[in-house]
């Protein structure tokens, strides 16, 4: 049985997530229980490799050295791709967002960034610790850092479905169902983009997990959004959303292409 789930472990952790995440939509409860990924590659790693298997995962999440050109990346890339998002949906006749949250205070975008930051609260936190703390590094060795990160970035899109049927949720308020291709892509070009960070700040799902996904989350609500304090759904410009999910994946296909499908990954002796 071991020996079963160790060569099949990542197809295992992607049922066990939505066997987890989507039981109170299919059960009728509600939408999906977000941690289901780190819950998911929490039960694999300790089946295949007992509490090292969980350490492993964990100790990812302590890794904060690197180069701090890496940290300035993470924390403001978003911002660079999202002001080119908004500055094409200007040239295409639209309007540009208010930018309220950023008029009222700037000091609002660290309290959003900390807000998005607490762990008990974080889809960042929730999910990644199973995402790039587990399923990345188990996929680059498998397939390969490109293809590896390609299925990473299509689950990572494709398991929030239940989301964009449920009318309070962000998914939901971008346009349901018929943003979520969008949506799918957007996640995949941020995902090559975490993997870049990933192998090149000594696999810290810290750095190119929690605080790279916590920012992209909290610069879309500051600059493509007109999102007020206090405010629990803000309304959404579906054409900027979908501007900036090509001008993410392109970017995650500028950088493919430049680091020749490499993406910073050493193959471990």
């Amino acid at each position: 049985m071991k020996s079963f789930i160790k060569q099949n472990q990542i197809s295992i952790f992607f049922v066990i997530t939505l066997l987890i995440g989507w039981a109170p939509w299919y059960s009728g409860q509600g939408s999906i229980i977000i941690a289901a990924p780190s819950i998911a590659a929490l039960i694999v790693g300790f089946l295949v490799d007992g509490w090292k298997g969980i350490m492993d995962i964990l100790r990812k999440l302590g890794r904060w050295r690197a180069n701090w050109r890496w940290y300035v990346f993470i924390l403001f890339s978003p911002v660079a791709l999202y002001l080119i998002a908004v500055g094409c949906r200007v040239l295409l006749g639209g309007i540009a967002p208010q930018f309220p949250l950023l008029r009222e205070n700037p000091l609002m975008i660290l309290m959003v960034f900390i807000a998005f930051l607490l762990p008990w609260q974080s889809s960042a936190f929730l999910e990644e610790v199973g995402f790039r703390g587990y399923a990345l590094e188990k996929l680059q060795n498998k397939f390969g850092p490109m293809v590896g990160t390609l299925i990473l970035g299509t689950f990572f899109g494709a398991w929030l479905l239940p989301e964009f049927f449920q009318p309070d949720t962000f998914q939901h308020a971008m346009g349901g169902l018929s943003f979520y291709p969008w949506f799918i892509l957007t996640e995949i070009g941020w995902s090559i983009l975490m993997t870049w960070a990933y192998n090149n700040t000594n696999k810290s799902s810290l750095i190119a997990g929690y605080l790279f996904h916590t920012a992209f989350n909290t610069w879309s609500l500051v600059l493509l959004t007109n999102a007020i304090p206090g405010e629990s759904l803000p309304a959404f410009d579906k054409t900027l959303f979908i501007i900036a999910s090509v001008i993410v994946a392109l970017a995650g296909g500028v950088v493919m292409v430049a680091t020749k499908g490499k993406l910073g990954f050493a193959i471990e002796e």
